[in-house]
């Protein structure tokens, strides 16, 4: 029996990894500089980092120990010649590179090399990413007019890819990384004061129609592909959604549907409805993140996040591709070896900010 490991893994913020430094640059001489002291690049800001070569060794320790042939990576650099030279310089050049789009926080597909020609991008038919992942309409909430449409574009388009492995069938992979919450609403008084002051509460909101607007419209194309038949009816769709399985406060109060159970589509279509690769008693306490929530007085949260969903001809078993049994995993292992002292002490004590994901499929 053959089998394909494949893991998700954002990697935080891979820009500073690079200097940080503006786009020309980086065309004219990629490189990753000994020392990192910091930068500022629109409203974000990146930490020092004493010994970037140091760090690159301690991600890439992890990523071989988990040893993926496909791996889905999310925050990737901007220009595909920086993650070349990080996987050259610091993975051996076992994998080869494909980008999705070019921004900030690039989603990256890294195949290993013996794979290479049996996996590759690929775009649905009659189709290009600038239809796909753009002009997404929504209103804002409490609006109705319709001046006050607003059309939504993906900053980061999926990435998929199609493997050509089991006879007669092909697998396809695709990487998310969706918006984040991220809004104005940032502290448990702005919450309380909604109603004096509700501009903060308002952007949280239009953050998260952003982010359900973005996953429905990557639901309509899973379910595309899986309706084309048999030939590909196996995807698998992996990354940072920036969700995770449980209600936060800005959903209990509105009611607004969590984006998992959005994507995985509905129980009326089980022919295109997916499930969480993750057996229910490892999903029950899996997590990939902390985070601090200022909405729940401060209290640090543990969250899973970074998911790998399966289509029904996985799942179900009717299909080429199997996934192992209990495969589907938090890589902790992996992440601590390239912890040192406190994680939360500053960038360069850890690997990243998320865990990677890994599972194994079978045919």
């Amino acid at each position: 029996m053959s089998q394909l490991k494949v893991c998700t893994y954002n990697i935080e913020w891979m820009l500073s990894l690079f200097g940080a430094q503006r786009d020309v640059d980086w065309l004219a001489d990629p490189k990753i500089p000994d020392t990192f002291p910091g930068a500022k690049r629109g409203d974000i800001r990146f930490k020092p980092i004493a010994d970037v070569h140091g760090l690159c060794t301690r991600i890439a320790k992890g990523i071989e120990s988990v040893d993926p042939d496909v791996l889905f990576v999310q925050e990737g650099p901007p220009i595909p010649q920086q993650m070349s030279l990080f996987v050259k310089m610091f993975l051996n050049d076992e994998y080869a590179v494909h980008r999705s789009n070019r921004a900030d926080q690039s989603v990256y597909a890294l195949v290993r090399r013996s794979l290479q020609d049996d996996i590759t991008p690929w775009v649905p038919d009659n189709s290009t990413p600038q239809v796909l992942w753009r002009g997404i309409p929504y209103y804002p909430w409490g609006t109705i007019a319709e001046s006050a449409r607003k059309s939504h574009n993906l900053a980061r388009h999926p990435l998929f890819v199609r493997c050509k492995l089991a006879s007669g069938q092909d697998l396809i992979l695709g990487g998310v990384h969706t918006k984040s919450k991220f809004s104005k609403l940032k502290t448990k008084k702005q919450w309380d004061d909604r109603e004096a002051k509700p501009a903060p509460v308002l952007d949280a909101l239009s953050s998260r129609q952003k982010l359900s607007a973005e996953v429905h419209c990557l639901r309509d194309v899973l379910t595309r592909i899986v309706a084309v038949g048999p030939s590909q009816a196996s995807v698998v769709v992996v990354g940072d959604f920036n969700d995770g399985p449980f209600f936060d406060l800005m959903e209990r109060e509105f009611l607004i549907r969590n984006i998992l159970d959005e994507l995985v589509g509905t129980f009326l279509d089980p022919n295109t409805y997916f499930k969480h690769a993750m057996e229910p008693e490892i999903l029950a306490s899996a997590a990939t993140t902390r985070f601090s929530d200022p909405l729940e007085g401060g209290a640090l949260v543990e969250e899973l996040i970074d998911h790998i969903l399966v289509s029904p001809a996985i799942w179900s078993g009717i299909g080429a591709y199997g996934l192992k049994a209990k495969s589907c995993q938090v890589e902790e292992a992996a992440w601590q070896l390239g912890v040192v002292g406190n994680p939360e002490g500053s960038r360069e004590n850890r690997p990243s900010d998320h865990k990677p994901v890994s599972m194994v499929l079978e045919w």
